[in-house]
């Protein structure tokens, strides 16, 4: 996927990240070119790469789902964790049929690129830190905060690049991938320790 090479490039080959303190998940979306979210305004990516874009809200009767799900799962991390995987699961399928026409493939086949409603992992991502980001904007995440999108692969290393959103445990600082990336909307998204998803392929 050329424009994926392109958009990623510039990341694959900068230093090691400041500590996510010092660079807020925020960022993720000015170092991109992309809009972050504000209230329950997200500007969802699609087309591969973010080349195409769409306003949804995910408040009202949505958030308030979300929210029951959410506060659900407040007694553990782990509970937290399995709660975010459901409303995650529920907002890919809101996704899909907000853009219309044929859902998103899985995995990003090259044939894809450009194609409306069909999403590479920059832009699963971005949308899944857009999500996350407003759930911890409306006080939704008890044991968790939103962190900097991480990446792995650069090709010298026989990967192709891929990126995922991560959270991080309050209270331990245990880092952890929410990616959706390999799976059909509607479908529960890989939520597993950042350091096993930075080994996989």
């Amino acid at each position: 996927m050329p424009l994926l090479i392109l958009t990623a490039l510039p990341f694959l080959f900068m230093t090691v990240p400041a500590p996510a303190d010092t660079l807020p998940a925020k960022t993720w979306f000015k170092q991109q070119g992309y809009v972050g979210p504000a209230g329950g305004r997200i500007i969802a990516c699609h087309g591969y790469g973010c080349v195409r874009r769409m306003q949804i809200s995910v408040d009202g009767a949505w958030l308030g789902r979300a929210r029951t799900i959410l506060q659900a799962g407040q007694g553990s991390p782990d509970a937290e964790r399995r709660a975010l995987g459901d409303v995650v699961r529920s907002y890919t399928a809101y996704l899909a049929a907000s853009f219309g026409g044929k859902p998103d493939i899985p995995g990003s086949p090259p044939q894809m690129s450009g194609v409306y409603g069909q999403m590479d992992c920059l832009d699963e991502t971005t949308n899944t830190t857009s999500l996350l980001l407003v759930l911890q904007d409306q006080g939704l995440l008890a044991h968790h905060v939103v962190e900097y999108p991480e990446s792995r692969g650069f090709f010298l290393d026989g990967r192709y690049p891929h990126f995922t959103a991560v959270i991080a445990e309050k209270r331990t600082g245990t880092e952890w991938a929410v990616d959706p990336w390999k799976k059909a909307p509607g479908q529960r998204p890989d939520i597993l320790p950042l350091t096993k998803w930075r080994q996989d392929s």
